[in-house]
């Protein structure tokens, strides 16, 4: 015997289910269709002949493995790309990436006293022209700008020495003249 929509219906509204998620027994299907009215499926549902089937699972495994691939860099191709290169990782936000560890490596040289606040200041101006590509250039930057400086310093160390020496040479010549000077007035004088 069939089983008619009627006893389906009504045990779906009492298992607060939707009409395919009932399971009847087919071994009972006779005691089924003699329930006509809701106490009698409330009975037959508590006996077990008339179930609620358990929710399908949907499995994710899929997913999983694909989010792994791309982890790894896979299905990342032009073929799957849809926006600009720029609003899949803007320049802008790169830009101020850059700006925050350059800034950070000056401050952390600055306070070692690695580089004095004339260079920082130098070096934070260029670094916000966009002159440096990356960390290492920067720090390249350094290196021969620190070498630089220390050459410049040299320099200018030994032509201060020169210059002081040339006036110390030059205040001597004009002290011996003044000598030889007031030694001729003298000589004067007294004849």
């Amino acid at each position: 015997m069939q089983i008619s929509k009627l006893q389906r219906r009504l045990a779906s509204s009492i298992l607060h289910c939707g009409k395919r998620k009932v399971w009847i027994d087919p071994n009972e299907i006779n005691e089924v269709s003699l329930a006509e009215n809701r106490r009698t499926v409330r009975k037959l549902v508590q006996e077990g002949i008339i179930l609620k089937k358990n929710e399908k699972l949907h499995s994710k495994n899929r997913k999983k493995s694909y989010k792994e691939a791309k982890k790894k860099g896979k299905h990342k191709g032009i073929g799957k790309r849809k926006g600009t290169s720029n609003s899949r990782s803007s320049e802008s936000s790169k830009w101020h990436f850059k700006q925050k560890v350059f800034r950070h490596l000056l401050k952390k040289y600055r306070a070692n006293e690695k580089i004095d606040k004339h260079l920082y200041r130098h070096l934070y101006l260029k670094s916000k022209g966009n002159v440096f590509k990356n960390k290492r250039v920067l720090l390249d930057y350094i290196h021969s700008a620190k070498s630089e400086y220390i050459r410049k310093k040299l320099k200018n160390e030994k032509q201060l020495a020169r210059h002081n020496k040339k006036t110390a040479l030059m205040k001597n010549r004009i002290q011996k003249f003044q000598d030889k000077m007031e030694k001729i007035y003298q000589d004067k004088n007294l004849n």
